[in-house]
């Protein structure tokens, strides 16, 4: 992706297409740098800069600092095929006495740019958003082998909802035990 199609200010408008993954309770640094970790060590993402005009320079040195009741912002890219090279927005959410939060956030300007968009945005309406859901169920098995979280979710603006909210036709969620099962982990407790 170019620089200048990067920092384009269009790409970044509308909704998102988001992986939202939730670690209960929240507090844990370690847990989060753990996965931010596992983030950096994947062939097919990019990034985390500060800013969006930091794009192709260092990503941001680990471990970060997380404060109570915060919320931080990067920038990323995540690529789909040779020719799909797709920005995200990292957002790590703390919610003092809840839960933590790390949202990987594909920008539905991009989306409707690249592919045939059709809304409501679901698989049956557009085939393409499979692989987008395949690429984060990759990433969602990397986090998870080095920082085990409570469950994933994926869909359209999920970030910061709860479930009841979500219509769960058009999401898939992927819990603790799915991925113990799937990757043959046996934990107690984590």
């Amino acid at each position: 992706m170019k620089y200048a199609d990067y920092i384009n200010p269009e790409i970044w408008t509308g909704g998102f297409y988001e992986l939202s993954i939730e670690y209960h309770p929240s507090g844990d640094h370690k847990k989060l740098n753990d996965a931010l970790d596992s983030l950096y060590q994947c062939d097919f993402f990019n990034g985390m800069w500060v800013e969006k005009s930091d794009y192709q320079t260092s990503p941001v040195p680990l471990p970060i600092n997380i404060e109570e009741e915060s919320v931080h912002l990067f920038y990323g890219t995540i690529t789909l095929t040779a020719s799909n090279q797709l920005p995200c927005v990292i957002s790590i959410i703390r919610v003092h006495g809840e839960s933590d939060w790390l949202d990987i956030s594909i920008p539905q300007a991009i989306l409707e740019e690249k592919f045939p968009y059709r809304y409501p945005l679901t698989k049956e309406l557009n085939p393409w958003l499979s692989k987008v859901v395949e690429l984060y169920a990759k990433l969602v098995e990397t986090i998870f082998e080095s920082s085990p979280f409570t469950i994933a979710i994926i869909g359209e603006e999920i970030s910061g909802a709860d479930i009841p909210e979500i219509n769960l036709e058009h999401v898939t969620i992927i819990t603790h035990s799915q991925l113990e099962t799937k990757l043959g982990i046996n934990r107690k407790n984590d």
